[in-house]
């Protein structure tokens, strides 16, 4: 039998002293620091420890407190063999467990996920449509979510892609749950395990781990002076038929925040189709930049690009409407979505358009990005304000969130992670941005819920901790 995986050995040792009374409930349990330098591992091994004793009810977070062992704990019966449990908590890579961590937990300050307070939303309008369309067609409740979308949302989206420039029809459009979905049909479509993808360098997270989870190899492309994918490299890799494929968030990059001006838009384009490569676009962040003028898409200047995008970074976080268009592939990514979630429900993509043909959506719009443009500067001004000189943060062009470096000589973002976690401050640490250590001094921070006064205030205890570490070094 393989030996058990570190953290677990960790997590049986402290399950036998709370059994064994040595730990009675309700006694406090090391704190993460504490618990990685009596066993010598690392801060993230630590944490691991403790939410898995958290996931078989051993233990409880406190927000503000740390850890400590549950007051009741599980019932002999339920306690099962150490084999049976390795099985039920499989190990998952370190990005993984930091993302399943920011997901799966409230933080009493969000500045970790892309999305934003209540109020920035339509959710009345939305909900007062979707009571009415339940009464008037009460068959989009129950009506099969089998098929390729709700036919009017697809005319929608496609009559309002000729403002930013794509001339597409509603035929060669999939609705999907969310544009998350869009990506990994996109994604299965086109490439085969082994294949190699190129990304932006920072990349979100999320589509990080849809790569790795596909067997796809990696190739991460730095950003340029200016903030968006280095073109002269990207290309590069075309003409040399390195990858296969470039996934991107051209517009309002994710976390950088950029948005690849059109003539460069233009030439990765023409490169890719020269080279046989296949661009596939996540646009989600498109209808969030600032200003009054939306930018185009990549699919703007080459229809063979796989456009994917979606309604949840602009109508609501839990609306999970979003939609692919392919020239060529539409036939395969619709074969995977009926063999994967099959279909969509119905009453929200009704809803969200008739949001759209009312003209609703874009007096919201106009809105959405006046507020994030005030919210996104006001958190800008307050990090600079707060953190050692030499700290830089990015001047986003739309969507929710910043990028900060730290200076040289700072704390490593991971244990800047663990400290904020443990006082309620939510951010998304660098490293898992990409598959190295090289934005160990980095951190995305969300603007969505504003600049209040207990933001400003987690802002300064985040600078605090980095001032202190930068004091450290220089002694």
């Amino acid at each position: 039998m393989a030996p058990l995986p570190r953290y677990r050995q960790m997590a049986d040792q402290i399950k036998q002293a709370v059994r064994e009374g040595v730990l009675p409930p309700d006694s406090r349990l090391p704190s993460v620091r504490i618990l990685a330098a009596q066993y010598n591992v690392s801060l993230t091994t630590a944490l691991k420890v403790l939410r898995t004793l958290e996931d078989e009810h051993v233990a409880v977070a406190r927000p503000k407190s740390g850890f400590f062992v549950a007051p009741v704990q599980p019932a002999a019966a339920e306690n099962r063999s150490t084999e049976t449990l390795t099985a039920d908590f499989a190990p998952l890579d370190e990005q993984t467990e930091l993302h399943m961590s920011m997901v799966g937990e409230e933080c009493r300050v969000r500045l970790d996920l892309a999305n934003g307070r209540r109020e920035l939303y339509p959710v009345r309008k939305l909900s007062l449509i979707m009571r009415q369309l339940s009464y008037s067609k009460p068959f989009l409740l129950g009506d099969s979510v089998k098929g390729t979308g709700y036919a009017p949302l697809k005319e929608e989206v496609a009559r309002r892609a000729v403002s930013y420039g794509c001339h597409i029809t509603p035929e060669t459009l999939l609705i999907t749950n969310g544009c998350i979905e869009a990506l990994s049909l996109a994604l299965r479509a086109t490439l085969s395990p082994g294949d190699a993808v190129a990304v932006e360098s920072p990349c979100y997270f999320v589509l990080l781990q849809m790569l790795r989870n596909l067997n796809l190899r990696l190739t991460e492309v730095d950003a340029c002076e200016d903030g968006y994918v280095d073109c002269d490299k990207l290309t590069a890799l075309f003409r040399r038929k390195a990858v296969k494929a470039f996934v991107t968030l051209a517009n309002v990059n994710n976390p950088l925040g950029k948005t690849i001006p059109d003539e460069v838009k233009a030439e990765i384009t023409r490169q890719a189709d020269e080279n046989g490569v296949i661009i596939i676009e996540d646009d989600t962040f498109g209808d969030a930049a600032f200003g009054g003028q939306r930018p185009f898409p990549m699919r703007a200047f080459s229809h063979n690009v796989i456009l994917c995008s979606g309604f949840s970074k602009t109508i609501a976080p839990g609306v999970r409407i979003g939609w692919v268009h392919s020239q060529h592939y539409m036939r395969k990514i619709t074969s995977l979505k009926y063999t994967s979630s099959m279909g969509s429900q119905v009453l929200p993509q009704a809803a969200i358009s008739e949001l759209l043909s009312n003209g609703g959506y874009d007096a919201h719009l106009r809105r959405l990005r006046r507020e994030l443009a005030e919210q996104v500067h006001n958190i800008r001004c307050a990090v600079l304000r707060e953190f050692p000189p030499g700290t830089t943060v990015t001047e986003p062009e739309g969507g929710y969130v910043l990028w900060v470096t730290m200076p040289e000589g700072s704390l490593n973002v991971r244990e800047l992670f663990l400290n904020a976690r443990a006082e309620g401050i939510g951010i998304a640490p660098g490293h898992i941005f990409a598959t190295d250590n090289r934005y160990d001094r980095c951190f995305r921070l969300n603007a969505g819920f504003g600049c209040d006064k207990e933001v400003e205030d987690a802002i300064a205890r985040l600078a605090q901790w980095c001032r202190e570490s930068l004091q450290k070094h220089c002694r």
